[in-house]
């Protein structure tokens, strides 16, 4: 099975679920409180990690309790963290996290350790990927990696505002939802996977199109990311990018039906009994990716 190689962000996600999200200026009273692992990067390990590949992080973390959850979670679920940097003295990534009844997010991420990550090396890999949460240097870094290793470079420029576009068309494959396909537009690889939510996604330039499974959707959350780690883990392993991508939209479908982000990651035997016997959710059928 060939290695997945992911440099990206390492951050405590600290979650309020209430009835609707706050408009500005306003306080909400919620429902409930969870702090658990997260950030990009670390995200699309876990899913990966869950899904059978074998996985490698490259990130940077403090020496915080935040940093000792993340890293705890991260070794839990396989992942390999021997080029993850911890930095003295810093803190680790934290989101602030808001959700609403239907499942709708808004995010405020204060970068922390993740604005020190550090271009990765090359480790072998046979895919290698990245996000927009850590600096450009070590997305550029990858690219570099990535040839080195004669692997397959992944890009999933998320945030959209994070990452510098002409470095995006560089990777062979970028992963990106409708935002940001249109705020890219004229800097995308000739291959993308264009993620829809609810009606799946689509393989470019040939336009195949990928169904979303029925989901009833309680914290979407984390859900592109288990889409692109998944969908990377699959092609580490050799799959057909789209055998990859069914497996990536069914774990997406089964993340948002769960609170969180990687609590809410599926195993692999999790995501095959799903595209074996799909079966939506009480309530209207919805996914994410």
């Amino acid at each position: 099975m060939g290695l997945l190689a992911i440099c990206g962000s390492i951050t405590a996600d600290l979650i309020g679920y209430g009835p609707r999200l706050p408009r500005p200026g306003e306080s909400v009273l919620g429902r409930a409180f969870l702090v658990a692992p997260g950030g990009k990067g670390a995200n699309q390990a876990v899913a990966a990690a869950r899904a059978g590949a074998r996985v490698r992080l490259a990130g940077a973390r403090g020496d915080d309790a935040h940093g000792e959850l993340c890293a705890a979670a991260l070794a839990a679920d396989g992942v390999e963290l021997s080029a993850v940097v911890v930095h003295r003295g810093a803190t680790t990534g934290v989101a602030l996290i808001c959700v609403d009844a239907s499942g709708e997010n808004q995010i405020l991420a204060i970068p922390g350790a993740n604005a020190l990550v550090a271009p990765p090396a090359p480790c072998g890999a046979a895919v290698w990927l990245c996000q927009g949460e850590i600096p450009t240097e070590a997305i550029d870094g990858v690219l570099s990696a990535a040839r080195a290793d004669g692997a397959l470079s992944i890009c999933n420029p998320s945030p959209v505002n994070a990452i510098d576009p002409s470095l995006v068309g560089r990777f062979d494959l970028a992963v990106v939802n409708e935002l940001e396909h249109e705020a890219l537009r004229g800097h995308l690889p000739e291959r993308v996977v264009l993620t829809r939510g609810a009606r799946g996604a689509v393989l470019l330039p040939s336009g195949e199109e990928l169904p979303a499974l029925p989901a009833r959707a309680v914290d979407t959350t984390g859900a592109g990311d288990a889409l692109a780690g998944v969908l990377a883990g699959g092609l580490a392993s050799g799959m057909a990018i789209e055998d990859a991508l069914r497996l990536a939209i069914a774990a997406a479908g089964i993340s948002v039906e769960r609170e969180g982000c990687q609590p809410s990651y599926p195993t692999r035997a999790e995501i095959e009994r799903r595209l074996s016997s799909p079966s939506p959710g009480p309530g209207a059928p919805r996914s994410t990716g």
